[in-house]
């Protein structure tokens, strides 16, 4: 064991649990535990002023209380490599309010549309008839337009009907083939039973941390030209804390690189946005409900609300502008969609079915005009997905 403690030996491992608060790692990590990420952890202990009167002018020393955790996780946004297989990081977004859905094959050969107009189309079987049950999820499309597309459905009727996040001249038609490519997507739930809270243990050069019953959000910033990173914020209950302990075998660091964002989609009120960066942040708030009968004097966090925000910095348009101004002044919600990567397995599509614009101001970048964007998803449970397919 190292007399100094090198940062730069560090492993994060992450299990969800069965029970909340109850250690899900038990000792040492399993290989599919660990997270290949930079992390930093945040302790914080409550304490209380000592009223006592010591006969100095000195205070007394204050009392220490129970011991939290606030964990930030930075990952690259890298996919499994097979397309229907969920990314190692998959599994924290259960703990911030994310439902996993995996579609193992991909549904339509591609098959013809029965129908279509600029930014609709309507499939035939092997499509199910089912509301919402493909939103979120990418579509391929080929055929018409000729050249195919990537696109994301936004809103799925009974009735088959793909409402699309682009806008297509000519109309889709018979002529357009379809595919929802095998995929995991990750859709927001209000359900508390979905997902779990995380076990997590942070092994440095000789040192380990313990977090318990950990539970946050996540957020991407896409940057034009760039590879995105997903960051997780996590809170917890300290289990033990700078507890000396060897740093185990089995970690094996995942090297796949994220895709750039590069000849992709960038969409804002189906119309290309060009911009340089696009924000996502999923805004989960968590709260510790106080419990004397607990070892720390209250429990694991649980997630109390949610508070999503998209932010833009597209370029200004004597057309695109005075629309997004049109629909800032009246409150009339837009849809946003991102897709990166080209590789199976290994693409990411983002999306918002619906949100307010909250904020239009003026901004320069590289001395052109700017329109500085913030917007809110209004949508319950449909504020934002993300696909890894």
């Amino acid at each position: 064991m190292a007399v100094s403690v090198r940062t730069r030996l560090k492993r994060i491992a992450l299990k969800v649990e069965s029970v909340p608060g109850v250690d899900s790692i038990a000792g040492t990590p399993a290989s599919g535990d660990y997270v290949t990420c930079s992390a930093s952890f945040r302790m914080m202990q409550d304490s209380t002023p000592n009223p006592v009167e010591n006969g100095g002018f000195d205070d007394a020393a204050p009392i220490p209380g129970g011991m939290r955790a606030e964990i930030v996780l930075t990952i690259p946004l890298a996919g499994s490599g097979a397309a229907a297989t969920p990314p190692e990081w998959g599994k924290l977004l259960g703990a911030c309010r994310m439902e996993q859905v995996i579609t193992a094959a991909a549904i339509g050969a591609p098959t013809a549309a029965t129908a279509g107009t600029a930014n609709t189309v309507t499939g035939g079987v092997p499509f199910a008839a089912t509301a919402q049950l493909y939103r979120g999820m990418p579509l391929l499309i080929t055929g018409n337009p000729a050249a195919g597309a990537q696109d994301v459905i936004l809103d799925y009727t009974v009735g088959r009907v793909m409402t699309l996040a682009r806008t297509y001249a000519p109309v889709l038609s018979v002529g357009s083939l379809l595919q929802v490519p095998a995929n995991v997507l990750y859709r927001p739930t209000s359900d508390d039973t979905i997902g779990g809270g995380l076990t997590a243990y942070c092994f440095m050069d000789g040192l380990r941390h313990r977090v318990l019953g950990c539970r946050g959000s996540w957020a991407i910033g896409l940057m034009a030209g760039k590879p995105a990173s997903i960051v997780i914020r996590l809170t917890g209950i300290v289990a033990a804390y700078k507890e000396a302990a060897a740093t185990p075998a089995g970690f094996v660091p995942v090297t796949r690189q994220a895709p750039r964002w590069a000849g992709g989609v960038a969409q804002m009120n189906r119309t290309q946005i060009a911009c340089e960066s696009l924000g996502w942040d999923m805004g989960v708030r968590t709260y510790f409900p106080e419990n004397p009968e607990a070892a720390e004097g209250f429990d694991v966090p649980i997630i109390t609300g949610a508070g999503p925000r998209i932010s833009a910095n597209p370029f200004s348009h004597t057309t695109n502008t005075p629309t997004r101004a049109g629909a800032f002044r009246a409150g009339t919600p837009v849809p946003v969609a991102a897709i990166l990567g080209t590789v199976a397995g290994n693409r990411f599509a983002i999306s918002s079915p619906s949100a307010q614009i909250l904020d239009l101001q003026d901004a320069e970048r590289a001395e052109l005009g700017v329109d500085a964007i913030a917007m809110q998803p209004d949508l319950v449970d449909a504020s934002m997905f993300l696909a890894c397919f």
